[in-house]
């Protein structure tokens, strides 16, 4: 329902105002948390919890009002994406700076470095998966499920599709060191990519 360019046309209201919204309740549930007794990686998790709405939720309030495309649903849906983007975000940091603290049970690769370097080589690893993730959402996925739907099993093509959403989620969280659901989104991500790739 949404493009880059739409998310530009309402950037001045959605880009710093979801920004705000995010820091505002993540503070308030991380205080909140924080009074509970908990640690500070554990009360930033609830706050960022608490700051997310449902984009799915909200996308369909807006097409059973029939106000998807009027201008405060564009920029509605324009603070949304905004939304999911830090989540990403904070989803890939997260671990990052839970080790750096030395919670117990959580390790990385770049536990051992100063913060600053830690995000760093995160930041680098993610964004070095996006590019092989869209070289192969626009090229490999393609290709193998061609392959599979040329042999007419709808059965097949139902297992190719989940072999490889799950073996992306898993090379994932192996060779990127990304969590295992950050790497089920990338999975989604590359198949958006394929399906944008069959319908151009």
């Amino acid at each position: 329902h949404f493009s880059i360019p739409d998310l530009m046309a309402v950037r001045r209201i959605a880009i710093p105002g979801a920004i705000a919204q995010i820091a505002a309740a993540t503070a308030i549930g991380a205080l909140l948390a924080m009074s509970w007794g908990w640690t500070l990686p554990a009360a930033l998790s609830f706050g960022l919890a608490l700051s997310v709405a449902s984009t799915v939720v909200l996308l369909r309030a807006l097409e059973q009002q029939r106000k998807l495309d009027s201008p405060e649903g564009r920029i509605a849906v324009g603070w949304l994406i905004v939304e999911d983007l830090a989540m990403v975000l904070a989803l890939v940091l997260l671990p990052t700076f839970a080790a750096s603290l030395g919670t117990a049970g959580v390790a990385t690769a770049a536990a051992s470095l100063p913060l600053p370097l830690a995000i760093g080589a995160t930041l680098a690893k993610v964004a070095l998966f996006v590019v092989v993730a869209l070289v192969v959402g626009k090229r490999v996925v393609p290709w193998l499920l061609t392959q599979v739907a040329r042999t007419g099993s709808r059965e097949l093509f139902t297992l190719g599709v989940l072999a490889i959403a799950l073996g992306i989620a898993y090379g994932s969280a192996e060779l990127f060191g990304v969590s295992f659901a950050l790497g089920a989104f990338f999975a989604g991500v590359i198949g958006l990519a394929w399906l944008t790739f069959r319908h151009v």
